[in-house]
């Protein structure tokens, strides 16, 4: 579906929702309903997000309602048209901050996105362990999924390959979409794929086929590098009890936010009551999934990265002593370059590009900009 489009149907139901429904009341400092959208329901993310949110909305009494959709427009889209005031994202909300991939469209731009609450999650990728797959640098030669529409993970592909000196070119890339890979995996049309390692997919695979992680040193200091130029989002840290793994085993992968965000007009009030009631409610919520152990206020990610986290948590932070000069200083930075990204976009847009020239256009203007 076009940009376009699928941006006119969203305020069509939008103004739809307004003029039918009563108006928003706001309970404990919460609106209600407040609405977030995410990834589908048969997704480890959505399964984080909704024992997260019962919690939330137990605590609270204000109702918290997901929707869901599997694309990155489709999750930042409720919230740009107002149907949703939050989500729960994978790198879109990256690429919406600096209006890359999909986002550089005539109907996007650099979007004024904040974080939230930023839990930590560990992916990475699996082989079959009788193909003596070990490090990414075995993987040159071999069968890689290229994941149709999904920018985010044909990124951390890549950055996975640039850990093992390798690129795109070094391997066999086969089109298919994120579900498809375990099955792809099981049948040898993939000799690897990349995924959330708590999937519920890839532990069916596990009771079919003997599989294994790829391992990545964390001290390999000229590999680390590589990664963090692609991707400086991504750690490389241990995580434990996935498929393929003994009991006590831990294998270094890619760990990284998939966080809650908003745009930065959201309430302060507002998402530091969230906040607040996120960390509160943990015990209640910490066994609910896989890796809802890594929602533990005292482990999420306080420093910011590439998108500024928002007032309201920087508040709860400071309240909590987690905020430190150094976030601030980085926080600053990065609400400076969204302002400038806005700027320079509007001055882009003003040349009047071709719409399929925008992409390119918007990269290589930002290069010259010096973003």
């Amino acid at each position: 579906m076009k940009f376009r489009a699928l941006t006119a149907i969203l305020l069509a139901v939008t103004m739809v929702v307004s003029a039918c429904a009563p108006a928003t009341k706001t309970v404990n400092g919460i609106r209600d309903p407040l609405v977030f959208a995410t990834y589908g329901t048969g997704t480890a993310t959505y399964a984080d997000l909704a024992a997260v949110t019962d919690a939330v909305s137990t605590d609270t009494g204000a109702r918290l309602r997901i929707i869901t959709s599997d694309t990155a427009i489709g999750r930042l889209a409720p919230m740009k048209a107002g149907i949703a005031h939050m989500a729960r994202l994978g790198d879109e909300y990256i690429f919406g901050f600096e209006a890359k991939n999909e986002f550089a469209s005539e109907n996007w731009g650099p979007q004024d996105l904040r974080v939230v609450w930023a839990p930590l999650s560990p992916h990475s990728m699996l082989t079959r362990k009788s193909d003596g797959i070990r490090t990414p640098a075995d993987l040159k030669g071999k069968k890689v999924p290229h994941v149709t529409a999904n920018p985010s993970v044909n990124g951390k592909i890549e950055a996975y390959l640039a850990y093992g000196g390798l690129t795109f070119n070094d391997v066999e890339l086969v089109e298919m979409s994120y579900s498809e890979q375990p099955a792809a995996l099981e049948s040898g049309q993939i000799d690897t794929l990349y995924h959330q390692v708590y999937g519920s997919s890839l532990f069916e695979l596990e009771s079919k086929v003997e599989v294994s992680w790829l391992e990545l040193d964390p001290n390999d200091e000229p590999a680390v590098a590589r990664v963090s130029e692609l991707a400086p989002q991504l750690s490389i840290l241990p995580f434990e009890n996935a498929p393929g793994q003994r009991e006590g085993q831990s294998t270094h992968g890619f760990v990284y936010t998939l966080p809650i965000a908003s745009y930065a007009d959201a309430p302060s009030d507002e998402v530091r009551k969230l906040v607040d009631s996120m960390a509160s409610t943990f015990p209640k919520y910490e066994s609910s999934t896989m890796n809802t152990p890594r929602w533990n206020p005292a482990e999420v990610e306080v420093m910011p990265r590439v998108v500024p986290y928002h007032p309201g948590t920087i508040a709860w932070l400071k309240e909590n002593g987690r905020w430190t000069e150094e976030a601030q200083r980085r926080n600053d930075e990065l609400v400076e370059r969204g302002e400038r990204l806005q700027r320079e976009w509007s001055e882009f847009m003003d040349t009047d590009p071709k719409k399929d020239e925008i992409p390119q256009g918007w990269a290589d203007w930002q290069k010259q900009a010096g973003l």
